[in-house]
């Protein structure tokens, strides 16, 4: 999900590829019932250049490295049918000095769910530059990403419960080590009145956890 062109976009999720949009959160229209992507899951999408973008993701059976952008919801277009990044799902992007960024996530299906701590860039999303093949945090997945304080942040993921940050995507510092919250993964975050907030998310492989948590 992103904000874009004053409305809340809903874009795919569990291997479907349509796009819906809202003003208000109450009423929802459908801009396209099929994107000329392929149906995916666990994608990443973020605004940039006035467009908004997809990255990667999985359909059930292969995970993706292409990235396709649209300025409207109805046009899409493939910027890169295959990014110089392998490709992945439960990634996190994030827009931060004027590019777009991938970081971490799991390779593909097939590769036993191999886990990354790679960070890349791309000022128009078609070149893309590998900034680290490992940066200071460990490999994970369904982690959270966020920019905070002129910095990437990168929160908890994959059994993990610590968070990093950068101000250029290569030196990665630890801000909070692993005990400051129960370790999480799949949960949420999000910027607000000067704090950053985790949600939720889950912990082993069924311990479903509804807890807040605000960093400042």
């Amino acid at each position: 999900s992103v904000v874009f062109d004053n409305k809340i976009w809903v874009i795919g999720g569990n291997r479907t590829n349509d796009v819906w949009n809202s003003p208000d959160g109450i009423t929802w229209t459908e801009v396209t019932v099929s994107a000329p992507f392929s149906g995916r899951g666990f994608h990443t999408s973020v605004v940039f250049d006035d467009k908004i973008w997809v990255i990667g993701g999985s359909d059930g059976n292969n995970s993706k490295n292409d990235v396709w952008s649209s300025p409207d919801g109805i046009t899409w277009t493939e910027a890169t049918a295959s990014a110089p990044f392998s490709e992945r799902w439960k990634h996190t992007s994030v827009v931060y000095n004027n590019k777009m960024w991938v970081i971490g996530g799991e390779l593909i299906l097939a590769n036993n769910g191999t886990k990354k701590n790679d960070v890349w860039s791309s000022p128009d999303g078609i070149t893309w530059t590998s900034v680290t093949t490992a940066a200071g945090f460990s490999e994970r997945s369904s982690h959270s990403s966020v920019i905070f304080d002129n910095k990437m942040w990168v929160i908890a993921g994959s059994g993990d419960g610590d968070i990093w940050s950068s101000s250029d995507g290569l030196s990665w510092s630890q801000a909070l080590a692993e005990t400051t919250f129960p370790i999480r993964e799949g949960h949420t975050s999000v910027v607000l009145n000067d704090k950053i907030w985790v949600i939720g998310g889950v912990q082993g492989a069924s311990t479903y956890l509804n807890d807040v948590w605000t960093i400042d």
